[in-house]
C-alpha cells in the first residue's frame, strides 16, 4: 500500500492509496475505491525521483507516492539517472529563441 497524491488533467491533486495486490493496481481515496485494473493493462513510468506517470484506460495521471523507492521497486518502474537531462529544458529553450 502506497499513500500519496494523484492528479490528472481532469483531477485536482487528491490523496489516495495505491495498492498492488494479486497482479492488480487498485486506487482508493479514503474509503472509496476509485478503481481496480490488471497490472498488465496499466503503464507506469517513473518521470522523476519522486513522480510516476500512470496510464490507465487512455488517461494519464501523475502519482507522487510518500515512499517513491518502495513503489518503484514494487511496480518495476525505474528512472535512468545516468541520462543527461537539461534542467527544466532551459538550454533548449534558449537555443530555440536564439535561432528564431
Amino acid at each position: 500500500m502506497y499513500p500519496g497524491r494523484l492528479q490528472g488533467p481532469k483531477l485536482e491533486p487528491t490523496s489516495v492509496t495505491v495498492e498492488t495486490i494479486d497482479d492488480r493496481l487498485r486506487i482508493v481515496a479514503g474509503r472509496t475505491e476509485i478503481g481496480s485494473w490488471p497490472l498488465a493493462s496499466v503503464s507506469v513510468e517513473r518521470t522523476s525521483i519522486y513522480r510516476f506517470a500512470l496510464e490507465i484506460e487512455d488517461d494519464t495521471f501523475e502519482f507522487i507516492p510518500d515512499e517513491p523507492s518502495g513503489f518503484s521497486d514494487d511496480i518495476g518502474a525505474v528512472l535512468d539517472l545516468t541520462a543527461r537531462q537539461e534542467r527544466f529544458g532551459l538550454k533548449a529553450r534558449l537555443q530555440e529563441a536564439k535561432n528564431s
